[in-house]
C-alpha cells in the first residue's frame, strides 16, 4: 500500500509439502515469500506489515526456534519492518480476495445479456429450492449475489435460457476452434453450471458439421515400444527386402536383407521380386538357419510376404516370434533400414 492505494498484488499456490505446515508456519511462510518478491522496494525503509494472525506479532519475541522457523525469521529480520495485528472483521481487504463466497467475478448483467435470468430462478424446477434456501445465507455450495444464483463461483443457468447459445459460443464462437466434448465441456463449467450439462455439450457438438468432419474416425495410437534388447547371437534378427534393383543374367532383381540384432552382421541373398513367403521361407532356411540356427524373434514391416497366413503359421509352428513394425514407421526396424 502506498497513500493508501494498493500498488502491487502477490499471490502462489502452496506446494504439497506447505499444505501440510501448521497453521502459523503457513502464516510465516507467506510473510516469507512476500518479503523476497518486493525485496527491492523494502529494504531502504521502514515499512508495516499487517496480519489478521495474532501470532506474528510476537515474532521479535521468541526465543525457541526450530530451524525452519530460524531460517525464515533470519531472513525477515534483515528487513526494517513493524507488524500490526488486524482483527479478521476488520481485515475486508484480505476477506475480499481469500473468502470463499466474497471471490466474485465482476458481473455486467446488460453486458452479457443475463439480466433476465434473475427471473426464473423461482420458477425452475432445477433450481428454485436453492434459490429460496440461500435468500439470506449460503446453502451448501450454492449462494447468492445481486440476484443471480452461483454454485461454488459459478454462475447458474436456469432452464429455458440461453444454455444452447453458452455451449455454441464455447464449442466454436469467437477464437474457438469446434473443440471436442470434453474440452467444450471443461471450457464451459470453468464459468457457469447447470445439471446435466454433460448430456447438452454431447447433443449440440454431435449436430456440428466442422467439428464432426474434423474428428478423427480411429483412435489414437498407444506409446510407441522398442524392441527387445538382444542378449546372443542370431537369436534376434530383423529383415527387410531392397527392391528395384538392375536385373541380373539369372533373373534377380532384389536383395532379401537378413540382420542379427546384437551382433550387427548382414547376409545380403539374391532373390526375385516376384517370389512369395513360401520362396522367401526356402531361402531363409537354406541360408540363415543352416548356419546360425533358428532365432526367437523376426523383427520386420508390414510387407505382404510377411503378413501372408503362411508365414505367420510357419512361424507359429517353429516357436518364433514375429515382430511389426508400426505402420509408416521406418525407425522401428532402423537397424536394416541402414543396411538397406
Amino acid at each position: 500500500m502506498q497513500e493508501g492505494r494498493p500498488i502491487a498484488y502477490f499471490s502462489e499456490k502452496l506446494s504439497e509439502a506447505a499444505l501440510n505446515y501448521p497453521t502459523y508456519d503457513k502464516e510465516l511462510y507467506a510473510l516469507v515469500r512476500v518479503l523476497e518478491t518486493w525485496q527491492h522496494y523494502l529494504w531502504p525503509k521502514e515499512f508495516v506489515i499487517h496480519t489478521n494472525h495474532e501470532s506474528l506479532k510476537y515474532l521479535k519475541g521468541q526465543h525457541k526456534l526450530n530451524k525452519r522457523h530460524a531460517r525464515w525469521v533470519e531472513f525477515i529480520e534483515t528487513f526494517p519492518y513493524v507488524i500490526q495485528y488486524k482483527q479478521g472483521k476488520e481485515n475486508v481487504v484480505a476477506d475480499a480476495l481469500s473468502r470463499r463466497y466474497a471471490l466474485l467475478s465482476t458481473l455486467d448483467a446488460k453486458l452479457l445479456g443475463f439480466e433476465h435470468i434473475k427471473n426464473l430462478y423461482a420458477d425452475d424446477h432445477e433450481f428454485c429450492e436453492e434459490y429460496r434456501a440461500c435468500e439470506k445465507i449460503p446453502y451448501g455450495k450454492f449462494f447468492r449475489h445481486d440476484g443471480f444464483l452461483f454454485r461454488e463461483n459459478k454462475l447458474c443457468v436456469p432452464n429455458c435460457s440461453p444454455r444452447e447459445l453458452l455451449v455454441q459460443e464455447s464449442h466454436g464462437g469467437g477464437l474457438m476452434g469446434h473443440f471436442g466434448v470434453a474440452k467444450t465441456l471443461a471450457i464451459l463449467q470453468e464459468h457457469f453450471y447447470w445439471p446435466h450439462v454433460k448430456r447438452d455439450v454431447e447433443r449440440i457438438c454431435g449436430r456440428c458439421i466442422t467439428w464432426r468432419q474434423a474428428k478423427s474416425r480411429v483412435q489414437p495410437n498407444g506409446l510407441y515400444t522398442p524392441l527387445p534388447i538382444p542378449s546372443e547371437l542370431w537369436i534376434d534378427i530383423s529383415m527387410d527386402f531392397v527392391l528395384g534393383l538392375p536385373r541380373t543374367k539369372h533373373g534377380r532383381d532384389s536383395i532379401f536383407v537378413v540382420v542379427d540384432r546384437f551382433s550387427k552382421m548382414a547376409h545380403f541373398i539374391p532373390c526375385h521380386k516376384t517370389d512369395d513367403a513360401s520362396h522367401v521361407a526356402d531361402l531363409f532356411f537354406r541360408e540363415i538357419v543352416r548356419l546360425h540356427g533358428m532365432p526367437r524373434t523376426i523383427a520386420s514391416d508390414r510387407d505382404a510376404k510377411f503378413l501372408s497366413y503362411f508365414w505367420k503359421t510357419l512361424w507359429c509352428k517353429l516357436g518364433t516370434k514375429l515382430l511389426f513394425s508400426t505402420t509408416c514407421h521406418p525407425q522401428t526396424d532402423g537397424q536394416t533400414e541402414v543396411m538397406i
